[in-house]
């Protein structure tokens, strides 16, 4: 099958401009998402590069060849860069740019010196091949979950990879690169194949960055904004389901109801901006100290509930201490602590009892919270019903 080489080529950078304008308006629509702007000059460096190719068509002036073919690999470096501030990794270092300028002015040098369309198509196809396996490996080896996005992304450019890798097989046995003087096999192919490649990375780009603002909406809808802990919204929806497998399985499962003590006292004394920083410590002491699995949310205000699951009321109490204790160390160590009046949290605990409902739970909890706060604060108070539980099951295990 013949191809309008010519033709094609035209098609394809038009295409190319209308996807390289979708990226750039995707940067400025979200300008704080990093990798984006890079994002946007590959697409225009790939666009860019499509015409200097078929001028070379019309002039057949080779600088304008090896001109276009090292826009193509600039332009993989900076969609390759823009990938790595995305998913959060360093951006390429300027010696990486060096080495990557060195290898490919080379190239470009031996192809003019030896005017051989050759060389400059082996070269091309092992610096895509190369660039498009370095995106791909960075995309399928981002910290998981990875999202589907990203992964389809990074398939594709493992793809374009083989496809070049194959193509630098081709060139090596005789077949000619891409031209205007080449309207059979490979040549039409690989514009064909570029113009795939444009619209898929594109969309990839776009569903990538639409991912990242899903995922940030539903960061932002149960998440408090201020400790980043679990809201209220999502706790309740998790608990119901704690309590459901809880009970289908017979585990335990126990709450620890939290305030930290004085609170209004401490923003008087040391101003809101303090009692902010206190907030977010105490969600990072909890972060170090309760497991992954456990459950922890800002209940509102200076409260916050925990979630033990797999947790008996006993153990439960054991980790309320060993947090009770290790956020007054802590806090003592900081600017916002003195003799005078130590920060300190006072945690009510109970264990989920049969039949029993998550409101009926924390009810209790907060009753021994409440009980915690009469003894003097700064204590770790199990529920009465609790205690009895913890008792009995003690004795079942010594008589057995």
């Amino acid at each position: 099958m013949r191809f309008d080489i010519p033709t094609l080529l035209v098609a394809v950078a038009l295409a190319n401009v209308f996807c390289a304008g979708a990226r750039f308006l995707l940067w400025r629509m979200h300008p704080a998402i990093p990798g984006l702007g890079r994002w946007a000059l590959a697409g225009g460096a790939g666009a860019l590069a499509l015409f200097l190719i078929l001028f070379y068509g019309i002039k057949h002036w080779s600088p304008l060849l090896s001109l276009a073919q090292l826009i193509v690999v600039i332009g993989l470096f900076l969609a390759w860069d823009g990938f790595r501030r995305f998913i959060g990794r360093p951006p390429l270092s300027s010696l990486s740019l060096v080495v990557l300028a060195v290898i490919v002015l080379a190239w470009i040098a031996t192809a003019q010196l030896q005017d051989s369309l050759l060389v400059r198509a082996l070269g091309n196809s092992i610096l895509v091949a190369t660039l498009s396996g370095l995106i791909a490996r960075d995309l399928l080896t981002a910290p998981k979950p990875i999202p589907l996005a990203m992964r389809a992304t990074g398939w594709v450019y493992a793809l374009n990879a083989m496809v070049f890798l194959i193509r630098t097989v081709g060139a090596d046995q005789g077949a000619p690169p891409v031209g205007p003087l080449n309207p059979d096999g490979f040549a039409a192919f690989m514009l064909l194949w570029w113009l795939c490649m444009t619209i898929a990375v594109t969309l990839g780009m776009v569903l990538m960055a639409a991912e990242r603002l899903q995922a940030d909406l539903d960061s932002q809808a149960n998440r408090d904004p201020l400790t980043g802990a679990l809201n209220r919204r999502a706790f309740s929806l998790i608990a119901e389901n704690a309590v459901a497998q809880s009970r289908r399985y017979d585990r335990p499962l126990s709450v620890l109801m939290m305030d930290l003590d004085n609170f209004k006292q401490i923003n008087d004394r040391l101003g809101h901006n303090a009692g902010d920083a206190l907030l977010c410590r105490f969600v990072a002491t909890a972060g170090q100290v309760l497991r992954d699995e456990d459950v922890f949310c800002r209940f509102g205000g200076e409260e916050f509930v925990a979630l033990l699951l797999n947790t008996p009321a006993e153990q439960a109490r054991v980790a309320a201490e060993r947090l009770r204790t290790s956020f007054v160390i802590e806090s003592a160590a900081t600017e916002a602590a003195d003799d005078t009046q130590p920060i300190t949290v006072s945690i009510g605990i109970a264990e989920l009892g049969q039949d029993e409902d998550i409101e009926s739970l924390l009810h209790r909890a907060d009753t021994a919270l409440y009980q915690a706060k009469d003894k003097g604060r700064n204590c770790c108070i199990l529920t009465e019903d609790a205690r009895k539980n913890s008792n009995k099951t003690d004795v079942k295990q010594k008589a057995s």
